[in-house]
């Protein structure tokens, strides 16, 4: 059970115009005599009824009302009210009841009330009161007073006291628990906390091992989306050689949606990972201590904007409150180096479809060589930093996307502001829901912009690619023509993906007129196959065709191991691109009368193997003195056709 933050003891003060709130935390040793005696009432109550339970007695114990209520609230990380058991609670009756029909105190009142309306019309007077209870009593093995404590056993002053952990807590923990339940009380009513951080010192703690602004800002971005706060990044400059001071604002429960006590403990969690108070790092089964960044060095201011009482606060975190809260654990990647983890984190599902669509397009090499990355360098703006969602890059051309949402107002508000300031940049693109198109008017146009309904799709992304960055004619003045001619002619063959590479294409469709320049009387192209000099050509067919009659079989698959066998370029090269060379051969034709099975014959070969055919047949049926007939081949509606003129000249005879 937590409580509010209108239940902490706190002192509220103006500063400079500005309202502060002091929460009350307890400091080592502060309050221990008052926790013990606590304590030690929870724990004679141990197994007792809530009836017993004196608040007022618990309230004497710490001698502060306010103070009072937040501890025994926090208490209940330990002790809780647990219902009675039905089952034990009439095993430990002194006769054995008659109760094989009834299993609950629901089942016993609707047992009494039955009985009532069926011998007293429903109504108990108070002279017959106790006697009817007696007599039900007596039906079911019960006495008067053990019927009373079972008609009420489900109700709250009947619920026994239990401890949740073998051993009671020690005043220290009851205190540190306090504090951290004050902390997160703080920040369940903010709406931002402002860290002001030096990044120097922020780079040379165990946060992070690498250097410079633009780490501090991607790992501080990384552990933000970790945890699932949002945030957003300013800077403020500095003397010239001096590293700026970065402003991170995280904002609280009152500036998002969902269930504020749940975002608030995320909250509370980043702001104590930051802080790097009590800093673990949890490496396979033990936890170990991490050295921590002196908080004066690293954070150089630390505040929240907390509301209550329809009024706003600051509320100034500072060194102070590092010895107060409990340890808190940090993931491992977090503390890590490396800046990519295993498992990529998104701000949103959109943003989770998109790249999940882009590295499985990109597998099939359909994304016209781009590379996804994602949370690229952050790009500095007038005192302010803007983190795109993605980067796509392709050879020395770097683009950046943002996804844009439609959360609230002031996120709205936000991105337009930053936005506004990246209007001169030519690398940008957004991606904007067709909800949101009139929310972004003022600022879709100064950039190339692509509406999407429900998913973002990657083909969108890349049409609009190929409408603003064309570079292919770029592409085409850099290539070397006597170097790739010099390839070719090398080598014999140049597949398609290696005329890509070296053509500075990223489509088949580029690739084709990418090769105009290449092809000559020597060297020609061929979809499917790639650039090939006219003397490779005809050195592997010769050497296929001389195999092909001297192998009794006529396999595709021991054919292409052939091809492969006799030439280098050859084994590097797929089945679909064999087939293809052989395809352009008259000699040879390959059929497929499954998609598993393929055979390779010469079509000279099959005409000479019919001829042959019909001759013996011929031969067969003039030694049998027979005459034969012509053969003749009718097609299925040819052959419709003639039973059906037969069928009607039989039914108009």
């Amino acid at each position: 059970m937590r409580f509010s933050l209108q239940d902490v003891k706190k002192s509220v003060r103006r500063q400079q115009g500005d309202l502060t709130v002091s929460l009350h935390f307890l400091h080592q040793g502060e309050q221990a005599r008052e926790l013990a005696q606590l304590i030690v009432y929870y724990e004679r109550l141990l197994g007792q009824p809530q009836r017993l339970f004196s608040l007022d007695d618990a309230r004497a114990c710490v001698g502060d009302y306010r103070l009072a209520h937040c501890l025994l609230a926090t208490l209940s990380h330990w002790y809780m009210w647990r219902q009675p058991d039905w089952t034990e609670a009439v095993q430990r009756m002194s006769q054995h009841p008659d109760l094989s029909d009834i299993t609950s105190p629901i089942h016993l009142r609707l047992a009494l009330y039955s009985y009532v309306n069926a011998h007293h019309n429903g109504f108990l007077a108070t002279q017959t009161r106790e006697s009817a209870l007696h007599t039900f009593a007596t039906t079911h093995g019960l006495t008067a007073q053990e019927l009373e404590y079972l008609l009420a056993l489900d109700t709250e002053e009947e619920a026994r006291l239990v401890r949740a952990t073998p051993t009671p807590p020690t005043p220290q923990e009851v205190a540190t628990l306090y504090n951290q339940w004050v902390f997160e009380a703080a920040l369940f009513n903010a709406s931002s906390v402002r860290f002001l951080i030096d990044c120097a010192a922020f780079s040379k703690s165990q946060l992070t091992t690498s250097t410079g602004v633009g780490a501090v800002i991607k790992r501080l971005c990384y552990i933000a989306r970790k945890l699932g706060v949002y945030y957003d990044l300013a800077y403020e400059p500095m003397l010239t050689g001096m590293p700026p001071l970065l402003s991170l604002t995280l904002y609280g429960p009152q500036e998002v949606t969902g269930s504020a006590q749940q975002y608030g403990l995320r909250l509370a969690r980043l702001c104590r990972i930051l802080m790097g108070y009590g800093l673990t790092s949890v490496s396979g089964d033990a936890p170990r201590k991490v050295k921590k960044a002196s908080f004066a060095n690293t954070i150089v201011e630390a505040a929240a904007t907390v509301h209550f009482l329809h009024r706003s606060y600051a509320f100034k975190m500072d060194a102070a409150l590092l010895h107060l809260l409990p340890p808190q654990e940090v993931p491992a990647d977090a503390q890590s180096s490396s800046y990519v983890p295993e498992q990529q984190i998104f701000d949103s599902s959109i943003e989770q479809s998109f790249a999940e669509a882009f590295m499985a397009l990109a597998g099939s090499q359909g994304v016209d060589g781009w590379r996804l990355e994602r949370e690229p360098e952050p790009l500095l703006l007038n005192r302010s930093i803007f983190i795109p969602d993605f980067a796509l890059t392709r050879a020395q051309r770097r683009i950046y996307v943002e996804i844009l949402g439609f959360w609230t107002p002031t996120y709205r508000e936000r991105k337009l502001q930053k936005l506004l300031q990246l209007q001169d940049r030519k690398d940008l693109v957004l991606a904007i829901p067709v909800e949101a198109k009139g929310a972004f008017s003022s600022i879709f146009l100064a950039f190339p912009t692509v509406f999407y309904t429900g998913q973002l799709a990657v083909t969108d992304i890349l049409a609009m690619l190929r409408t603003q960055y064309d570079d292919f004619a770029e592409r085409l003045a850099q290539i070397d023509v006597r170097a790739v001619r010099t390839l070719v002619q090398h080598q014999g063959l140049l597949p398609e993906n290696a005329c890509a590479d070296v053509l500075y294409c990223y489509r088949r469709s580029e690739l084709q007129r990418a090769t105009d320049s290449i092809i000559n009387e020597d060297i020609l192209f061929t979809s499917g196959i790639g650039l090939y000099t006219q003397q490779w050509m005809a050195r592997v067919k010769q050497a296929f065709l001389t195999w092909l009659d001297d192998t009794p079989t006529l396999v595709l698959v021991d054919g292409l191991r052939e091809m492969r066998k006799h030439d280098a370029v050859l084994r590097e090269c797929e089945n679909a691109v064999l087939e293809a060379i052989i395809g352009q051969w008259s000699e040879v034709q390959i059929e497929r009368p499954t998609i598993f099975e393929g055979y390779i014959q010469r079509v000279g070969q099959q005409k000479e193997r019919e001829e042959e055919s019909e001759q013996s047949v011929l031969a067969t049926s003039n030694a049998r003195g027979g005459k034969l007939r012509e053969k003749r081949t009718l097609t299925r509606r040819q052959a419709r056709s003639g039973t059906e003129q037969t069928t009607q000249e039989n039914l108009w005879s």
